[in-house]
């Protein structure tokens, strides 16, 4: 796609969210499509020469669409829809839950099967305490260029059976690296102090978006299956938060997938609550 193309997609999006009140694109498919090299497949909708619907079809099928706001229920996300299933979709992403997406979904027979929980709580006095961690482990910096490679093996175990968080790799690393909000002062990992060629065993990563919303992120947390269970979770989810609210931030806010059960109970014990439900709809199963 060229720059234009982007831009004009971009334009789109900023429509839709400006109507909705959620953004219709995750960051993965936006880092998508701003890329150089995609890897997903594009596909777009006009009326006389002017863009109204986007589409977006990642490698393992997952899909999002967006159409303008002053052109719905006129068959365009159909239409896409119907293209991203010849390209190769197999699901399709609603942000925010809204009652329009979900019933779109229900018009084509798809039902959902994943839901990601976006929640938030406010930062306050308390964050600004630093945790301690379980006697033996230490913290430190991530260091651009040096923990690179450690740190995709380390995410690639600790999320072995996430189907997006999982798969990212070192190319996956840069992308995000190069984006305007990245801080490796915000990237932090813990090491194993008893064993130092186990190399980092856990990390935090906050993200602060450059849009003057006063929020932070708990972007990715991750444990090695080595050492889950070793009372790391809370002192790492609380590294990143201190982090955040020595920033000045007011508020942190983070996104689970509604069927890790541990993450949830950890994030509810930290106070977060639900703000928003994003899911995945898909065609149902056959019946044998």
């Amino acid at each position: 796609m060229t720059d234009i193309d982007v831009a004009a997609v971009l334009a789109l999006a900023q429509a839709a969210r400006r109507n909705d009140g959620v953004a219709p694109l995750s960051e993965a498919f936006l880092l998508d499509l701003r890329s150089p090299h995609p890897r997903s497949t594009h596909l777009t909708a006009q009326i006389d020469g002017e863009l109204v619907g986007y589409g977006q079809v990642d490698p393992a099928g997952a899909t999002e669409l967006v159409v303008h706001p002053d052109h719905r229920h006129a068959g365009v996300a159909r239409d896409l829809w119907k293209r991203a299933l010849a390209a190769g979709a197999t699901s399709l992403w609603a942000h925010g839950g809204l009652p329009a997406s979900a019933a779109f979904a229900s018009g084509l027979g798809l039902t959902a099967v994943r839901e990601l929980h976006r929640m938030e709580r406010p930062l306050g006095e308390a964050d600004l305490t630093e945790p301690e961690f379980p006697s033996g482990f230490t913290h430190r910096i991530f260091a651009p260029g040096v923990d690179d490679q450690a740190w995709v093996a380390l995410n690639a175990a600790a999320f072995a059976g996430h189907p997006e968080q999982g798969r990212l790799t070192l190319s996956d690393l840069h992308e995000r690296m190069a984006e305007p909000w990245f801080d490796a002062e915000g990237f932090f990992l813990v090491e194993d102090a008893t064993d130092a060629a186990a190399g980092p065993i856990a990390f935090h990563w906050t993200k602060v978006p450059r849009d003057g919303s006063g929020k932070g992120e708990v972007y990715v947390v991750g444990v090695h299956p080595a050492y889950q269970g070793r009372g790391l979770a809370r002192p790492l989810t609380r590294l990143g938060t201190h982090h955040l609210a020595s920033l000045g931030l007011r508020t942190v806010e983070l996104y689970v997938d509604g069927a890790n059960s541990s993450a949830l109970a950890t994030y509810r014990g930290e106070g977060f609550t639900s703000a928003a439900v994003d899911v995945m709809y898909a065609a149902a199963p056959p019946h044998e």
